[in-house]
């Protein structure tokens, strides 16, 4: 494949990553049987075939998040966070040095 057809490619998909796994489901299920979409593929070759089909506009690449959610609603906000959630590692460093100097004076008296 040319540049100008993987630049094609990332087109159709948000990122390359979404274009790999895309790919790569797609090779998958052609090798387990499934009949190609386009017309000119490579018998010995399922990846190249999926990425004619992607190209071609046989298959269109999609975010699954789940029933009811959308793409955004997958990122965390701050807000959401629960107030018990677990303090930085930074933070927990500085309260178990406060701590200890603390007993350090009480135990000097």
């Amino acid at each position: 494949m040319s540049e100008r057809d993987i630049d094609h490619l990332l087109t159709k998909a948000a990122n390359k990553f979404l274009l790999v796994n895309a790919a790569s489901g797609r090779a998958k299920q052609i090798v387990e049987g499934s009949l190609p979409y386009v017309e000119n593929f490579d018998p010995n070759n399922p990846v190249i075939t999926a990425l004619r089909e992607i190209s071609a506009d046989k298959m269109k690449i999609k975010i699954l998040t789940g029933p009811n959610k959308k793409p955004q609603d997958i990122l965390e906000k701050e807000e959401d966070k629960p107030e018990f959630a677990r303090p930085s590692a930074l933070e927990r460093l500085s309260r178990d040095s406060k701590k200890a100097a603390i007993k350090k004076k009480e135990k000097k008296k």
